[in-house]
């Protein structure tokens, strides 16, 4: 773990604005910063960023947290390398308490160093020698520019076995565990990029991590080239273009997934910087899971089709998992994206637009090449779309699906459906992990929907008994028993209107619950106004509020919290693990925006707080023995609320009433109040 003084010192030395800025628009509002949350899809702004304290607040998602926790749910960081990257862009030093973790860290650091080194020394190979003329007129051949190569920062690997290595002098460990070359039978080391043109691949973050070579025409080998596997790149998990595209993909919430390095430069040339490419291998549900962070939509702009049954269970799999949209590109048959992109950018552009969901993109083609004159190619399409359209777990969504095939292949939709079901019951398929789900298995989906009953039941048990510790004087232990009696009907001012009891009229509870429930979100509001108005003035709130002004529950210990720690970022840090509610709290207060002065939400404390005192004591007076007792309390109270209720009151009045109610109340007996 880092320093704990070195996180404070990174986090006071970050401008949020500055950080959330790069991937979401902010336009200031009042004090506040506002824009749309990049972390779900939303029309009208939700986000709010609070750049004096350091925080920001979805109002829709309600995503909370300063600058580290923003680079961590965005780009997926661990809390340590949020704090690296923010301490980077501040040129801060960390110290580490974790000798191993710190090595670690220190060891990928230097190993994506070396990996830049070589990045600009390919660069400039490409860029100026003269072996690397070639090169250039191929790249030039496939409307890449100039601007192209050097946004993309590609190179070039001369065919010399060890020029990389000679130019770059590391040793031996450095060299292999960085994946630029090896060390041969000589024991010499070897550039493991020859005679190719580079595509540098880059973490989310931007640092440099491996390269894809692919060679020029004529020459030997595979056409793409990727290295193996280094404690900094994994092919599996890793996509190109990510860094340069991930702004793009935050904004919009879609990503482009292409098959070549050159395919993500056409979309960056047509206009559409948010797409990435596969490094030499089949999309992966690592890809899909790094993707969940930016985008909730992935457009798929390479042969789907041809992807297998496999990978389309994998797709189906993946949408639903993950809450995604996965829709197929409408791209020409036999046309790659890069050559669209330079023969015809407005048709890439419509391509995308029009993307189908996968399943109906793969139901498309059986319908297109089937021959659905005769009665007997009607019934073939109609089987392979049953094979289909049974790969998808939806039900609803194979429903749908049934009607369009039903349609096409002029059979009835009922009878479709009970070949489906009968392929469902005869079939089974695979999991990702090896194992087999058999779609008939009744049984255990009665298992499931049992142990959703169960857990439904519980749930409901567990509100019930969260709500009688809440609010005790809701219960109603039976008919005889006093508890019947202590919701005696008050007004929302804290007044009775009737009572139960004796031979007197009854009076049916059920309005009296509504009242108190409408009252507690009134009441939940103020506290919250209150709150609000202390984060952002928290030393005039020390003259005008107090805790016991506030109703037992999350606002009081927020606002305990604001007293009891010098800062907002220390109650923050104090309050994270010990009480993630009132963190949340304090989190959205900083969020928001009031326009209501102290004085203001210390007389709307106050109002709350006194209905609050006399509906309490009422309820008291009904279980004690001698109810008298606590008449003169009362009384008092009482008449402080007249004043703090009534239109004729003067501000200056209230604002007294409210000063003696909170005097009165940190005189009462601890328990009582």
């Amino acid at each position: 773990m880092i320093n704990d003084e070195d996180v404070l010192a990174v986090r006071n030395a970050t401008n949020i604005v500055g950080v959330i800025s790069q991937f979401v628009p902010l336009k200031r509002v009042g004090r506040r910063w506002v824009g749309l949350c990049p972390f779900h899809p939303e029309k009208s702004p939700s986000f709010s960023v609070n750049e004096e304290q350091g925080l920001f607040y979805c109002f829709g998602c309600q995503k909370s947290g300063d600058s580290i926790t923003f680079l961590r749910e965005l780009e997926g960081l661990d809390f340590v390398g949020a704090v690296e990257r923010l301490a980077a862009k501040a040129n801060l030093s960390l110290r580490y308490t974790d000798a191993d973790g710190g090595q670690y860290r220190k060891r990928r650091l230097q190993l994506s160093d070396l990996v830049e080194r070589a990045v600009e020394w390919y660069h400039q190979r490409l860029l100026v020698g003269a072996d690397a003329g070639p090169a250039r007129g191929y790249l030039r051949s496939r409307g890449i520019t100039g601007d192209d190569v050097r946004r993309f920062r590609l190179g070039w690997a001369p065919d010399g076995w060890d020029e990389l290595s000679r130019a770059l002098r590391v040793s031996d460990d450095d060299w292999r565990d960085s994946g630029l070359g090896l060390i041969n039978r000589r024991g010499r080391q070897q550039d493991f990029f020859r005679s190719r043109i580079l595509f540098p691949i880059f973490d989310p973050q931007g640092d440099p991590i491996g390269f894809g070579g692919r060679k020029m025409q004529g020459a030997d080998g595979p056409k793409y080239l990727n290295p193996g596997s280094t404690p900094i790149y994994d092919k599996s998990k890793v996509l190109y273009g990510l860094s340069a595209a991930k702004a793009d993909i935050v904004q919009v919430q879609e990503a482009i997934i292409c098959e070549g390095y050159t395919d993500v430069i056409g979309f960056f040339q047509a206009g559409m910087g948010r797409a990435v490419a596969t490094c030499g291998t089949a999309l992966t549900e690592d890809h899909v899971k790094l993707l969940t962070r930016f985008a909730k939509r992935l457009v798929l702009a390479f042969d789907a089709d041809g992807a297998g049954q496999a990978a389309a269970e994998r797709f189906h799999q993946w949408e639903q998992t993950y809450e995604l949209d996965v829709v197929v590109a409408n791209l020409p048959d036999g046309v790659d994206p890069a050559d669209l992109a330079r023969q015809d950018p407005a048709a890439l552009r419509a391509a995308v637009e029009r993307a189908v969901p996968f399943l109906g993109f793969r139901l498309q083609r059986i319908l297109a090449a089937a021959d659905l004159h005769r009665p007997e190619g009607r019934a073939r399409a109609a089987e392979r779309a049953l094979d289909t359209i049974a790969q998808h777990p939806n039900p609803l969504v194979r429903d749908q699906y049934l009607l369009e095939v039903s349609s096409h292949c002029r059979i009835e939709v009922d009878q479709l459906r009970q070949l489906l079901v009968r392929r469902a019951s005869g079939s089974a398929t695979y999991t990702e992990s090896g194992r087999r789900r058999d779609r008939a298995d009744g049984r255990a989906g009665a298992r499931r929907d049992d142990r959703y009953d169960r857990a439904g039941r519980q749930n409901q048990q567990n509100h019930q008994s969260q709500q009688s510790q809440q609010y005790p004087h809701d219960r109603h232990d039976g008919p005889g028993d006093w508890h019947d009696r202590d919701l005696a009907d008050f007004d929302d001012d804290g007044g009775p209107v009737g009572r139960r009891g004796g031979n007197g009229p009854s009076r049916d509870r059920s309005p009296v619950i509504d009242l108190r429930d409408a009252r507690r979100g009134v009441h939940d509001q103020v506290e919250r106004d209150a709150l609000r108005a202390a984060v952002e003035a928290p030393d005039e709130s020390l003259a005008w509020l107090d805790p016991v002004l506030f109703s037992e529950g999350p606002y009081r210990r927020a606002f305990g919290a604001l007293l009891a720690w010098p800062s907002l970022a220390d109650a923050l840090t104090a309050t994270e693990d010990d009480d993630p509610e009132v963190a949340g709290l304090l989190r959205q207060a900083a969020a928001e925006q009031t326009d209501s002065t102290m004085e203001d939400a210390f007389l709307r404390l106050s109002q709350e707080a006194v209905r609050r005192v006399i509906m309490d004591l009422r309820q008291t007076a009904l279980g004690a023995e001698n109810p008298l007792a606590l008449s003169e309390r009362l009384s008092y109270v009482v008449g402080l609320q007249s004043t703090l209720m009534s239109d004729d009151s003067t501000g200056e009045a209230k604002l007294q009433a409210g000063t003696d109610l909170l005097a009165w109340l940190l005189d009462q007996p601890e328990g009582t109040r």
